[in-house]
């Protein structure tokens, strides 16, 4: 893939544009590899190369700050990346499936909304992305059906993890895209994943390889601010260029693959439904957690180490959210204490969330803004029934010690064009395109229309390869 000038961007109609160069746009874009389309990435950010970014520490990479009103009573951050790759160069890289019953959570539990999907609809898609990502993982085959294997084994344990599998298989190894060593360099486990030292997680720029090709191109420093649009059908976007000019570009396909927010603000302001899109902007509420324990912990293959699932599906579902847990490994959280210093359990409890509508992205200025309420009280009997929990999920002498805030976010921003078997309360349908513009695509976690408590950003991956297979 080769950068191109402005001016050679706007001189032509391309197959493909795709808004943003996150995960949504590179693996909608892996879909479409080997069929002779010119596809064109519009980035809003700088291209900043690796070794720009170690050289920086980072520096380069400043998150967006979004205009919010926030209602709740508790703080509310939501992570907007504009750079090349998008949050690629910043995730942690967890990559656990949703479960099959997060696609049917109204059916199952009379909850939120139901997908227009299957969980045996996207797992094909799931194995393709792990294989795609060099996802490291196992254990979890009982719960979460697979039609193949992991392209690596998962990582080593902790020593408090590898006693709670024995006591529960619902404890298995953090699934990653942190390498265990298979096509890329193994994780060096020191806890620094936002910019990984030694290039073990993957990421859009480690990845560009596999979407080598002529006819793929991108374009940098523009800004998309709306979709145009003649008689039911999209011929293109509207970007704004550094110097201020508004642009267009010209396309049979626009997939709109920024994040959540910029992909409700574009339609927005292309006047696409006011009333529903932008509204249940949302993502999972969470918490961390120490725990003094009698033993010697740690010593485990990456950051995070462990996934429990322990509470994550059950009839309890019906009142209160799942429980995604993390398992932390490095950096380690130490228990000051003379020979008890890696006596400690660090865990994060991440709870699903039911969207809702007074949550949403309204226009200020031409502007993304959110409207913030806070979470849902299911979100925090999720929670609540955790801690009252724990003493059942952990089968050895512990104390809690420390109970974090409410995190102020997961930097998994989600909802706002959610898909929908009907056009009736959804703006896509089941292959993220738009019900009034079946050329347009909606890409990433905008379109889930409920909130899961594990990390999305497989699912969105998957559900990026599903689509552009589609087109």
């Amino acid at each position: 893939m080769k950068p191109i000038p402005l001016k050679d961007a706007i001189s032509r109609t391309w197959d493909v544009v795709l808004v943003g160069t996150g995960f949504a746009a590179f693996f909608f874009a892996h879909a479409l590899k080997g069929r002779g389309l010119s596809v064109l990435f519009v980035e809003r950010g700088p291209f900043i190369d690796r070794d720009t970014q170690l050289r920086n520490r980072h520096k380069p990479a400043r998150y967006t700050k979004i205009a919010q009103e926030n209602r709740s009573e508790i703080a509310k951050d939501w992570i907007v990346l504009h750079q090349f790759g998008g949050c690629s160069n910043c995730w942690w890289g967890n990559t656990p499936r949703f479960h099959p019953n997060d696609f049917q959570l109204k059916t199952k539990y009379g909850r939120g909304q139901d997908w227009p999907i299957a969980y045996s609809d996207l797992e094909p898609y799931y194995a393709r992305a792990e294989s795609i990502m060099d996802v490291a993982g196992g254990g979890s085959d009982d719960f979460l059906p697979r039609s193949a294997p992991y392209t690596s084994k998962g990582h080593v344990l902790t020593r408090a993890e590898r006693r709670l599998r024995a006591h529960d298989n619902r404890w298995v190894p953090m699934p990653t895209a942190r390498s265990n060593g298979e096509t890329r360099t193994q994780c060096c486990t020191s806890g620094t994943c936002k910019l990984c030292p030694v290039d073990a997680k993957f990421t859009i720029l480690n990845a560009l390889p596999q979407i080598s090709g002529k006819g793929y191109h991108y374009v940098t420093g523009l800004d998309c601010r709306r979709l145009m649009m003649h008689g039911g059908r999209c011929s293109g976007v509207v970007a704004r260029a550094q110097d201020g000019r508004d642009v267009e570009i010209k396309a049979g396909v626009v997939g709109l693959a920024a994040n959540a927010i910029s992909n409700s603000a574009i339609l927005l302001r292309s006047g696409h439904r006011p009333s529903l899109v932008g509204a249940g902007i949302h993502e999972q509420a969470s918490q961390y957690v120490w725990i003094d324990i009698p033993f010697d912990n740690y010593y485990g293959g990456t950051s995070t180490t462990g996934a429990g699932y322990v509470e994550y599906d059950g009839e309890f579902r019906s009142q209160a959210a799942s429980i995604f847990i993390e398992s932390w490994n490095a950096p380690p959280s130490l228990r000051l204490e003379r020979d008890k210093w890696l006596q400690r359990l660090k865990l994060k409890f991440i709870a699903e969330d039911l969207p809702k509508s007074d949550n949403r992205v309204v226009l200020q200025n031409d502007e993304a803004k959110v409207i913030w309420t806070g979470h849902s009280a299911y979100a925090y009997a999720g929670l609540k029934r955790m801690h009252e929990r724990l003493p059942k999920a952990l089968p050895f002498a512990h104390q809690v010690t420390r109970v974090g805030k409410f995190e102020p976010t997961e930097s998994h921003i989600q909802g706002g064009t959610p898909m929908g078997a009907g056009r009736e309360g959804s703006v896509v349908d089941s292959f993220n395109r738009l019900f009034d513009m079946q050329n347009v695509y909606c890409l990433g976690a905008g379109v889930f229309p409920s909130c899961a408590a594990a990390n999305p950003t497989l699912t969105l991956s998957a559900l990026s390869l599903r689509a552009g297979g589609n087109l």
